[in-house]
């Protein structure tokens, strides 16, 4: 080996070097098929990446015998984004996908709030079992770097090798379905029930259709196809009707590719290959913590608010390519993985605070339907007597913070009426809740009305108060607000 390559491969020893140590699994039975993959290369399970083949080209044994299948899954929590994740961008050690590839581009479309859940439909046929290698063997060259320096034959032919795959045509519909209110989302989930819609019936999609008609609740519908032997005439804007044609178009055109990888270990053909690599086992534990966190701020940004999606677009770029750059290093390098951890962290936290603060400006559109009508006079009561119309506090996240002001009106009685105008107005405000409180509640405070159309969603907030004749009056009116610039929905 010359000198420049072996200068390579020590350095490869420096960067593999440690007190713990991981046992690698013998066989991967399940893993996508990666850009790149193909029968015999061999991959490494610390970078993830592929390298040359080790083995001498044999026959391959295909299989014939297929089988299909339908499956419905519904995405309401991270829990639920997790597990989607294990069955579409499953792996393990540091040999999965961290880019978007086709196989798991239909993520990107996963949104779940409290104001919104993701049904992922899925027909799948596949063939029962992995075309195989009839034999796998070391070529002569292969042979004598392993016998001679395992840690350079890792280096250049990886831990495993593609031993297997199996070949499938997969249709996937993604039915992202959102409200405006939490109430009619709630709604929708209990009609729904505990039985999985079967959408790609027609019988099963109206009554999906009807069942989100009847509850105020939006479809939003994607459709992925992978190995047919063309592409879809149709698409375009996709509809749950055209889903159901775009299925019997994909069943007459399959033709099937690998869609998933089976990998062994080269010491299940050569014995005295050691598989363990220098890395600790929580290492890879703390990798698959940073892509299930990095999946689940995909799915949050794909949906966020287009003024916030451009407003994060910087910081999400930023994180992404370098999350996809750094994949060769993040297993070995642990400052490298806390940063982009925290990274990740603090962009999910960011996207999340959107999220919240959306709760809240929908909660507040829902009300302003209950405020009453401009100038319809109210007349106090007996006792203290207020009336709320919004919100004056959120208790349920930190990133909504609701400012007060108070107006106050209180005149001694003199002949005729007392009377005033009081409120609030800020440019730079959002009013999400205003208050009319009577301060003496005895009865002879008098009565108010609303000026203006609309209180609530605005940047101002007026009532006028009035007394019984001859007598004062106190009032008081609680405007509560944000900061309008945080609310741009």
């Amino acid at each position: 080996m010359g000198t420049a390559a072996a200068t390579v491969a020590d350095e490869a020893l420096v960067r593999f070097s440690g007190t713990s140590r991981t046992e690698l699994n013998p066989v991967l039975a399940g893993i996508p098929w990666l850009d790149g993959f193909e029968l015999r290369a061999g991959v490494d399970a610390v970078t993830g990446g592929i390298t040359g083949s080790a083995l001498e080209k044999t026959p391959v044994d295909e299989w014939r015998t297929k089988t299909s299948s339908e499956q419905y899954t519904f995405i309401q929590s991270q829990r639920d984004l997790s597990n989607e994740i294990e069955i579409g961008a499953s792996g393990r050690y540091n040999i999965e996908g961290v880019t978007v590839s086709a196989s798991v581009e239909y993520l990107t479309r996963v949104h779940y709030s409290e104001l919104a859940v993701t049904l992922i439909a899925r027909f799948e046929s596949h063939c029962v079992d992995y075309d195989r290698l009839a034999e796998a063997r070391l070529t002569d060259r292969a042979r004598r770097l392993l016998e001679s320096d395992p840690e350079r034959f890792r280096y250049a032919y990886g831990d495993y090798f593609v031993a297997g795959g199996r070949r499938a045509s997969r249709f996937t519909a993604v039915y992202t379905c959102t409200s405006r209110t939490v109430d009619k989302m709630q709604e929708f989930k209990s009609r729904i029930g505990a039985s999985m819609p079967e959408v790609f019936s027609a019988e099963g999609s109206a009554r999906f259709k009807e069942t989100a008609r009847s509850s105020d609740v939006d479809i939003s519908t994607h459709v992925f196809m992978e190995g047919t032997d063309g592409d879809y005439p149709g698409g375009g804007q996709w509809t749950p009707d055209k889903v159901i044609e775009a299925l019997a178009w994909f069943k007459q055109h399959q033709r099937g590719v690998y869609l998933t990888a089976l990998l062994c270990h080269y010491n299940t053909i050569e014995p005295s290959y050691p598989r363990t690599v220098d890395v600790a086992p929580q290492a890879f534990a703390e990798l698959r913590r940073l892509y299930l966190s990095a999946w689940d701020v995909r799915a949050q940004y794909a949906s966020c608010p287009p003024h916030y999606k451009e407003q994060l677009s910087g910081e999400f770029r930023t994180f992404t390519s370098r999350l996809e750059a750094s994949k060769d290093d993040l297993v070995t390098d642990v400052k490298l993985r806390g940063d982009m951890q925290q990274a990740c962290d603090l962009l999910g936290a960011r996207l999340k605070a959107v999220y919240d603060r959306l709760e809240a400006y929908l909660r507040v559109t829902q009300a302003v339907r209950d405020e009453p009508r401009k100038d319809e006079a109210i007349e106090e009561g007996t006792g203290r007597q207020s009336w709320l119309y919004g919100i004056r506090d959120w208790v349920k996240s930190d990133a909504v913070t609701i400012h007060r002001n108070d107006s106050r009106y209180e005149e001694k009685w003199q002949i005729g009426w007392r009377e005033a105008t009081i409120g609030f107005s800020n440019s730079k405000a959002l009013v999400v809740g205003w208050e009319v409180v009577s301060d003496w509640g005895d009865g002879t405070n008098g009565q108010w009305w609303k000026t203006t159309e609309q209180n609530l969603l605005r940047d101002q907030a007026y009532v006028h108060v009035k007394s019984q004749y001859d007598r004062g009056c106190a009032w008081t009116l609680h405007v509560y607000y944000v900061d309008a610039v945080d609310y741009q929905f």
